[in-house]
């Protein structure tokens, strides 16, 4: 090793020689650059390597080389050979570190980044490099072809790193849109169409393109990928060449996607955006005539060179994409298609400086429809009271009327929980109260957890007005043996120590504890309940039936509860008893628990 360390600074010698001649540095500050490098090197040369090793020194020497460029702008001096060495053995270090860890996709990357600016030359050879241990992964290739396209233009040889990654990746959507774009790119770029050659090499492009499209349409089966196609297409310099190309987008996936509701969502967006599918077709009509009648040689273009679509204004575009969704929820009668269809209507009505009433016309309609369709999610239910409840006099009636039709054919908590929301925002407690009650006997106790949560939190903003209805309804929670209901059981206490006193508090928890199941966050509550009492010491075994009631009921399956209970005697209560109470945690636990639980008690003594 010794041998070899010499002979890498002799090597480097040239370079200490120019930094030293150069003034940048002090004699001090160039000894410490070496041995920092010989430190390194030594790492990296032992027989046991690590990754961590390479990558510490190249970002050394990445911020050697800053260091060197900071200083040849304070001492106004040009140092080209000590960057040259610098920026020579970080390519070095990657192509060892590469050799040595050729699965570290993170480091192939960083190396190609590099090597861009500082030696792009390499570039592609290093991908050659990285892509025979990482092939199968499309993103590779699909950063080489779009890295070859940016810095030479020349399609043949981006199609053939395309062609060889489908090869590997047949069905990956990645490669074939980036393909696509680069082809669909290349064939708008060819804007003058007066000479044969350009039109034979555009229609070239996009014959190629729609071969790319067609080969494809087997292999891969997301309707999203040919959404995606579309929304290439949709690009201004492409929508009109493409022209004939998205119309056999779209007959394929109404043919082979017709039950899917993102299609019919995005080709109403479409009509939306001005791309009507009557000017597609239209066109598309005249264009497949015009090829058939004129042949290559009259030199005549076959290919669309202006807008093909028609002018409309925005009221007309609101109106063919309001028709489309209709049709859409005609086909396909869902949740979903009728949840695009509304949400397309509430997005309208995001900007209301143009065309506000017709926008407002067509949200109402759809929230009409939806409603008589009994299809219209809860969502939309929650967006359609939130806007009626802003329409007086008569928007809470119209709320009554919808919400009481909704549990008709919707019976779900969610509805209930909603209709509770209105009352709750009037301030309207008696039809608060009697949805409440309504819920829990049509749905039972058990589904209805979220409106007791729901109850006890209007209660208490109103208790002065309604004390004995917040006690009441507590009550009642505490005693339901659902688990969900647990919760309610910590409440009542909580409630009792606040209103009432601390006796009666502790004899409301020794009695719930009698009843199942057993709930944690109730002997929690009540342990921080005696904390903020300031119990004497008298009192303190209070403190300590909290903390083994947990054990008792959660220590086989709970580390945390020993824990709090050791915490408890450590800090207040008896510090004897943690011998004790750790033996009793280990024989008593599960047994996959115990080394868990030994570490955390290993660690409270540390902090103790």
């Amino acid at each position: 090793m010794a041998e070899i360390l010499k002979e890498i600074q002799e090597r480097d010698l040239p370079e200490y020689e120019a930094i030293k001649s150069s003034g940048i540095c002090t004699e001090e500050e160039l000894h410490k650059l070496m041995r920092e490098r010989e430190r390194f090197e030594t790492k990296i040369i032992q027989s046991k390597k690590s990754l961590v090793n390479y990558i510490e020194y190249i970002q050394f020497e990445k911020n050697t080389h800053k260091w060197v460029m900071e200083k040849e702008k304070q001492l106004h001096c040009t140092l080209p050979d000590v960057k040259r060495s610098i920026i020579q053995r970080i390519i070095k270090l990657y192509r060892n570190g590469t050799q040595q860890f050729p699965q570290e996709e993170r480091l192939w990357k960083s190396f190609i980044q590099f090597s861009k600016k500082s030696n792009p030359g390499q570039v592609a050879g290093i991908y050659e490099k990285m892509l025979a241990y990482h092939g199968d992964k499309d993103a590779v290739w699909c950063d080489f072809a779009l890295w070859a396209y940016e810095s030479t233009k020349i399609l043949k040889t981006v199609t053939e790193i395309f062609l060889r990654a489908l090869k590997r990746n047949p069905t990956s959507e990645v490669l074939n849109l980036a393909f696509f774009d680069i082809l669909i790119k290349e064939t708008a770029r060819i804007t003058d169409v007066s000479s044969t050659l350009n039109v034979m090499e555009r229609q070239l492009g996009l014959e190629r393109a729609l071969l790319l499209y067609r080969n494809n349409r087997s292999k891969i089966t997301n309707v999203s990928y040919y959404l995606k196609l579309l929304e290439r297409c949709e690009e201004p310099e492409y929508v009109n060449c493409t022209a004939l190309l998205q119309k056999e987008i779209v007959e394929d996936i109404m043919k082979y996607f017709f039950a899917e509701p993102s299609v019919w969502d995005y080709l109403a967006q479409r009509e939306l955006r001005g791309y009507n599918i009557v000017d597609l077709q239209e066109v598309t009509a005249l264009q497949v005539a015009e090829i058939k009648d004129n042949q290559m040689d009259t030199g005549d273009s076959p290919l669309i060179n202006e807008n093909i679509w028609k002018h409309r204004n925005l009221k007309v575009r609101i109106e063919l994409c309001f028709k489309a969704y209709e049709k859409a929820v005609e086909v396909l009668p869902n949740e979903t298609m009728w949840s695009y269809f509304i949400n397309a209507m509430l997005d309208l009505n995001q900007d209301m400086s143009t065309e506000g009433d017709m926008k407002r016309y067509c949200l109402s309609k759809a929230f009409n429809m939806g409603h008589k369709s009994q299809l219209m999610s809860v969502t939309h239910y929650k967006a359609l009271v939130e806007m009626l409840l802003k329409s007086p006099p008569n928007g809470i009636s119209r709320v009554e009327t919808i919400l009481q039709e909704v549990v008709e054919f919707k019976n779900t908590v969610e509805i209930y929980e909603l209709w509770m929301q209105v009352y709750s925002k009037t301030q309207n407690e008696a039809r608060f109260y009697e949805i409440f009650i309504k819920a829990n006997k049509e749905l039972g106790f058990a589904k209805c957890v979220s409106l007791w949560h729901l109850a006890i939190k209007f209660y208490e903003a109103y208790y002065d007005e309604y004390p004995k209805k917040l006690h009441g309804i507590l009550q009642e929670a505490a005693k339901q043996i659902h688990p969900e209901f647990g919760v309610f059981r910590a409440y009542l206490v909580e409630y009792t120590m606040r209103y009432e006193t601390l006796k009666k508090a502790r004899e409301l928890y020794d009695e719930l504890c009698q009843i199942p199941p057993p709930y944690l966050e109730l002997h929690r509550k009540m342990a921080e309940i005696e904390r903020q009492a300031k119990t004497k010491s008298s009192d303190i075994s209070r403190m300590r039936l909290c903390y083994e009631n947990a054990v008792h009921y959660f220590g086989k399956s709970n580390t945390d509860v020993w824990i709090e209970l050791l915490k408890f005697e450590r800090d207040l209560g008896d510090f004897k008893k943690m011998s004790p109470i750790y033996d009793r945690a280990k024989s008593t636990l599960n047994p996959d628990l115990v080394d868990s639980f030994i570490s955390e008690y290993s660690l409270l003594k540390v902090l103790s």
